[in-house]
């Protein structure tokens, strides 16, 4: 059995890709499969510092790609995995980690942790589109987060070569439990970007809120820059809801455990196309009911009605939802226990283990079948 040259980010921070990268690469050592690293984490990464061209960024750049030469022509490795980006400047670093493996000839594994790669494609033409074709369109295998996912990366690779693996995580088990005090509350964690719905969030709850004002939100995660926040304080006093909102900042371990266990929804209404978004299984191994915006990546997550409630980017149909779960405490109950049950089943480091290594496994020499006894590490 050859090496794997496994090439990505991990935490922090914690955004699915480098938890999803720590993930394999602890799957694949307590598989005992042979592995080289280049953690392409950015120690004093902010996430308002990505997707630009920045000297540190582009310095530290240069120093992962020649770590990644220094390794991949080296004749133990047998693949290399690379989880890709879809936006610049970063997709150019992954072109370069593409162009490096096929020189020394070694079979490339792409790995998307999102859902928008085939839009990427299509804004770019000429140079740029070539770029793509040339580096994504040659792996060996490509990765997407679920069945739903696959014209993500069927834009650029054959059918026969793209493998949906669903994301899985060991997390910690919730013991805080809510007190019933007459509220309910709705958790919203995520980085606090626009895309990710957080002032479509503020919205549809106020409205919720003016029908159950019983409703409380918990809000948590890291602002990406000034102004979004601005937006988020202003829409509190427009919308009258300053006391019944509670932002948490950046949170984590045990904290972030106590916040999903003192939560009676958990609510994730992004307004971009998303992958399979990890907090979401957070929510579900919590035993959390979600309510979430529909799309590709969802499918496979939220089953609508009995895990959770999927809805349009709409602010009228997500606060009918909240209305609807705050009204139904049987309801939230039946569709949090299926959550969990959900998750022990399919979401679980152990089971994404078991798939990735089924994807990665051939182009190591390494056998398909990962006995379910082996113990993670």
């Amino acid at each position: 059995m050859r090496a794997l040259l496994v090439i990505g980010p991990e935490p922090p921070p914690l955004t699915g890709m480098e938890v999803a990268t720590r993930a394999l690469v602890e799957e694949l050592r307590a598989a005992g499969v042979p592995l080289l690293r280049v953690d392409t984490a950015d120690p004093g990464d902010e996430l308002g510092n990505r997707a630009r061209w920045t000297w540190h960024n582009v310095s530290l750049g240069l120093r992962h790609l020649a770590e990644a030469a220094a390794l991949t022509f080296r004749r133990d490795v047998g693949a290399v995995y690379l989880p890709i980006t879809q936006e610049y400047p970063g997709f150019y670093r992954d072109a370069a980690f593409i162009l490096i493996a096929r020189a020394a000839r070694k079979p490339v594994v792409v790995h998307l942790h999102g859902g928008a790669f085939a839009g990427f494609v299509e804004r770019e033409s000429g140079w740029k589109q070539r770029l793509i074709l040339e580096t994504v369109g040659k792996a060996t295998v490509g990765i997407v987060l679920s069945e739903a996912l696959r014209p993500a990366l069927e834009c650029v690779l054959p059918r026969e070569r793209v493998v949906a693996v669903l994301n899985g995580v060991d997390l910690p088990t919730v013991t805080v439990k809510r007190v019933d005090d007459g509220t309910v509350v709705v958790f919203f964690l995520s980085t606090l970007f626009v895309q990710k719905g957080i002032l479509h969030f503020l919205e549809a709850f106020a409205q919720a809120w003016s029908e159950r004002p019983e409703l409380r939100a918990s809000v948590a995660g890291h602002w990406p820059d000034e102004t979004t926040q601005a937006k988020a304080e202003a829409l509190l006093d427009r919308l009258g809801i300053r006391s019944v909102v509670t932002f948490h900042g950046a949170v984590a371990g045990t904290r972030k455990s106590e916040l999903f266990g003192l939560a009676d929804v958990f609510c994730f209404p992004s307004i971009q196309t998303e992958g399979q978004p990890l907090v979401i299984i957070e929510a579900m191994a919590a035993s959390l009911p979600v309510v979430t915006s529909d799309g590709p990546g969802m499918e496979e997550l939220v089953t609508e009605g009995v895990t959770g409630l999927r809805v349009p980017i709409d602010r009228d149909a997500l606060a009918a939802a909240l209305v609807r779960l705050a009204a139904d405490p049987a309801a939230r109950s039946a569709l949090g226990r299926a959550g969990r049950a959900r998750y022990e089943q399919e979401f679980t480091r152990r089971a994404f283990g078991r798939r990735m290594l089924q994807a990665v496994g051939p182009l190591i020499g390494r056998p398909v079948a990962v006995p379910d006894e082996r113990r993670a590490a």
